[in-house]
């Protein structure tokens, strides 16, 4: 199965983790509970899915590789794709011409990527083993909890996941996409991650799982590129890592003040994020209102409050 099939792709070589800037590596102090994330709801509370929408489908192919045989087993036993809480929120949110298909599969590398002929998100195995394994050694290094390998994870895989929906709505939906849409997409991951939460996890603990995605974008650092890296559809590490420090800092600026201080956003940069993040939230908003299924309205009348429509 070849990445470069796909119209959007995550293409992230591991890299040693002595490559990286420090303070890339070492996981930030806990989270202040921000004061403004997009009105955090939990997944369980969406709207009921609408008969009449196309819901997801889920897969799980098993592997040649035996050293993956038993990431496969686990994944399909905990139904994985389908446990993912921002996954569960939008199944069914809307219109699509097609059901969109989450797949996990062995790729022969790291990656996951959408696949538009076939109408899927695909999702590696080697992704989760490479995750799992830079989040013990982070773990390792920093004398991390136990449970850290496991938390990091799962925040890059949701990370990851949203990232690969953004493209494949934008293809079922023929969305119009100004700029590069590797960028759209990074930021609907966050938006979607900040909007639907887990039952049990906190704002901060949101947070948290985007840092912890911010991380990744680093792991590949080296502070030298050769051509191709310009020239890649994706931007650099350090480019989206400090968008997503800057969508992080938006939430609540005069908690995460101390990210300026730390050297994990410029000031100048900083300034600018509360009106950065709230235009790309209104921005994927009027994109994506008209597709809403039936059963949704709650959600169409939320957006248009926080649009400023007049009457709402």
């Amino acid at each position: 199965m070849a990445l470069a099939s796909a119209a959007g792709c995550v293409r992230v070589p591991p890299a040693t983790l002595e490559r990286a800037p420090e303070r890339s590596l070492r996981p930030l102090a806990a989270s202040p509970v921000p004061r403004a994330l997009v009105r955090l709801r939990r997944a369980s509370m969406h709207a009921a899915q609408a008969a009449d929408a196309p819901a997801f489908e889920y897969a799980y192919r098993a592997p040649v590789s035996p050293e993956l045989q038993p990431i496969f087993v686990r994944v399909r036993d905990i139904d994985l794709l389908r446990a993912l809480p921002e996954v569960q929120a939008i199944d069914g949110m809307f219109m699509l011409p097609r059901p969109l298909r989450y797949v996990t599969a062995e790729c022969g590398e790291f990656g996951a990527f959408y696949r538009p002929g076939e109408g899927e998100v695909v999702l590696c195995y080697e992704t989760l083993r490479t995750l799992y394994e830079r989040g013990q050694a982070l773990q390792r290094r920093f004398a991390l909890a136990d449970d850290y390998p496991l938390r990091y994870t799962r925040a890059n895989l949701r990370f990851i996941v949203m990232h690969e929906t953004g493209h494949a709505l934008v293809h079922l939906l023929d969305l119009p996409v100004t700029g590069r849409q590797e960028d759209a997409v990074d930021q609907l991951a966050a938006i979607l991650m900040l909007r639907f939460a887990d039952v049990a996890e906190t704002p901060a603990e949101v947070i948290d799982n985007l840092r912890m995605a911010a991380n990744w974008m680093l792991s590949d650092s080296t502070g030298a590129y050769n051509l191709d890296a310009y020239a890649d559809e994706h931007a650099l590490g350090e480019q989206r890592y400090f968008n997503l420090q800057c969508l992080i800092y938006s939430t609540d600026p005069p908690a995460f003040a101390g990210m300026v201080a730390a050297g994990d956003l410029t000031a100048a940069r900083a300034a600018g994020c509360e009106r950065e993040m709230r235009q790309a939230a209104r921005a994927w908003l009027r994109l994506l209102l008209p597709s809403l299924a039936p059963g949704y309205e709650a959600y169409e009348e939320e957006a248009a409050r926080y649009l400023g429509v007049p009457g709402a």
